[in-house]
């Protein structure tokens, strides 16, 4: 049996491993952390196309991301941060990574990847866009599982004109679900006056029912927004998201992208400009586990449930 404080400081430790275990299961970081500073993200000499680990998954689940080629179709670290510590979870912050040539694209060829169908997910990314149309930031390869548009790919978190942000995907029955944002959402930069340019977080998170969109623009200080939601209630009997159909010459059903969306079988949607802080999670993540939210030291909730526990023991002691 544990009584009085032993209890309190038993039940404070349950209290923070809980918040910590409740932050989800990542299924792949890409930080873009290997570096050096303006040197290519390495394609490893292998044939253009072909998977090179050259940006690790920090995971630890072994899901490495490859470019392209350097040079024409890859990308060049850089110290152009959103921040230099990631406040979820304390990490440095060294570079991001920017388009190198006019064809930029990173893929994964991960076979767990390319078979999940998360009933649940999280997708986030930092972004520092140049102006443009549609431009992807994340996206899944596939051709022909939408029924409203079989050229639709599997997902895009994207950049839409009139600088709207959006989360859409197809789900494991066909029905094709998508939260858009206001206009004007983000603003880009012209090549190649990165100085212009903005940084923003963005992270879409879907619960099954809820498919939710939030930005964070790293200028104004304000946090995260919910700048679309679409409740998915009745549209579908399982709202999964897809593995996929398909295949091209460059590209597989399931595989995830970077940099770049697919559509009607092509690549396309360049995501020019900068890019960091790549995570995706197969759990619904809420806004204060997202990786630019601040954390509070642990010591805060094991302090605030020791003094609230204290009190309630203090009280009942009163009352015998």
């Amino acid at each position: 049996m544990i009584c009085g404080g032993a209890y309190a400081i038993t039940l404070a430790a349950a209290l923070v491993v809980g918040s910590q275990s409740a932050r989800g299961a990542t299924v792949a970081y890409w930080r873009f952390e290997e570096g050096p500073l303006d040197g290519p993200v390495s394609h490893g000499g292998v044939a253009d196309g072909v998977h090179y680990p050259g940006a690790l998954d920090s995971s630890g689940n072994g899901n490495h991301l490859s470019v392209w080629a350097e040079g024409w179709a890859g990308f060049a670290y850089r110290s152009d941060l959103a921040s230099p510590v990631i406040p979820q979870t304390g990490a440095a912050n060294a570079f991001s990574v920017q388009n190198s040539g006019s064809y930029p694209a990173m893929f994964t060829d991960s076979a767990a990847m390319r078979t999940m169908t998360p009933s649940a997910f999280t997708i986030e990314v930092g972004f520092k866009p140049e102006t443009g149309g549609y431009r992807t930031l994340v996206g899944r390869d596939s051709r022909g599982t939408a029924t409203i548009n079989g050229d639709l790919a599997a997902l895009y978190l994207q950049i839409v004109p009139g600088d709207a942000v959006a989360i859409k995907y197809c789900d494991v029955t066909g029905v094709w679900h998508e939260a858009i944002s206001a206009g004007g959402a983000v603003t880009g930069f012209p090549y190649p006056d990165t100085a212009a340019g903005h940084w923003y977080n963005m992270a879409a998170v879907s619960d099954g029912s809820l498919l939710s969109l939030y930005l964070m623009d790293v200028g104004a200080g304000t946090g995260y927004q919910l700048v679309a939601s679409t409740d998915m209630t009745g549209s579908s009997t399982d709202t999964a998201l897809t593995a996929g159909l398909g295949s091209g010459g460059d590209w597989a059903a399931g595989n995830w992208s970077v940099g770049r969306g697919l559509y009607a079988g092509g690549h396309g949607d360049r995501a020019y400009g900068l890019i960091d802080e790549v995570r995706i999670s197969d759990t619904a993540l809420t806004p204060g586990q997202f990786l630019y939210s601040v954390v509070p030291e642990p010591s805060v909730y094991a302090l605030g449930a020791l003094g609230g526990l204290a009190l309630m023991l203090r009280r009942r002691q009163r009352a015998r």
